[in-house]
């Protein structure tokens, strides 16, 4: 019990701004807690979720939208938001891996970088800013849970270049632990998106498949940027599937 509370501080302190309790960083704690990333993915939507809760009655679903979804970047410090920047900027900004890295590395926001991050969110806010309550929840666990778990295939799908965080998660993830992780991932899309589980991790595998190509092929194998990238991916892809089911008439939950 000690080692999987450990596990959960790391993982929270690593991919959230949440206050965690101080803790003495062993080598491979990442790896190890990398398992847990889609519990994260969890608590952050349950997040979003309460904020809408909260503002809807007072200022509208619209608004309520707009405050889950910022209230997740909040809590995670834009940490997946800033991946995405950063890949954008890079693959589309260099010539060759080893400038396109160069400029992933560039703390400065690119024109490329600007435009991705203007595009996610306006996707946000047009596919959930409608959506009820009840489909609002269904598409932000999936979207959250579905993204974190990406990552942890990612690092199986791509080599992972040294001296990024994504090579302390290559391999990590294996034996139980792959099994808690799977649990992790499918037990809440099924009580959150019922029917529709077997659709979004379809959804999800082929994205993250198709982030590990264009990955390989513009710069070798993947970075933490990469796989911040592949999150935020993922997640709108969910949340474009929750939305696309309830319009044609699915029901959720």
């Amino acid at each position: 019990m000690r080692e999987w509370m450990h596990r959960t501080a790391v993982a929270f302190a690593f991919m959230t701004r949440l206050p965690v309790p101080w803790i003495e960083l062993r080598d491979g704690d990442l790896g190890r807690a990398s398992v847990l990333f889609p519990l994260v993915g969890l608590v952050m939507a349950t997040g979003g979720v309460a904020a809408r809760m909260v503002v809807e009655p007072l200022w509208g679903r619209a608004t309520g939208s707009v405050v889950g979804v910022l209230t997740v970047v909040a809590l995670t410090g834009a940490f997946h938001e800033d991946g995405l920047a950063d890949s954008a900027d890079g693959l589309w900004g260099g010539w060759a891996p080893e400038q396109r890295l160069a400029i992933m590395r560039d703390s400065r926001l690119g024109t490329y970088g600007t435009i991705a991050l203007l595009g996610l969110f306006a996707l946000r806010f047009a596919l959930l800013v409608p959506a009820p309550l009840n489909t609002f929840a269904v598409a932000m666990v999936s979207g959250h849970v579905l993204g974190r778990a990406s990552e942890l295939v990612l690092v199986r799908l791509a080599p992972s270049l040294p001296g990024s965080s994504s090579s302390e998660l290559a391999g990590a993830v294996r034996g139980r632990d792959a099994v808690v992780a799977g649990a992790l991932t499918i037990v809440p899309i099924v009580v959150a998106a019922g029917a529709l589980t077997v659709p979004l991790l379809l959804v999800a595998l082929a994205v993250t498949v198709a982030g590990g190509h264009l990955f390989r092929r513009r710069l070798g194998g993947v970075t933490g940027d990469a796989l911040g990238a592949t999150t935020v991916v993922v997640e709108v892809s969910a949340l474009a599937t929750v939305l696309v089911w309830h319009g044609a008439g699915g029901s959720v939950g």
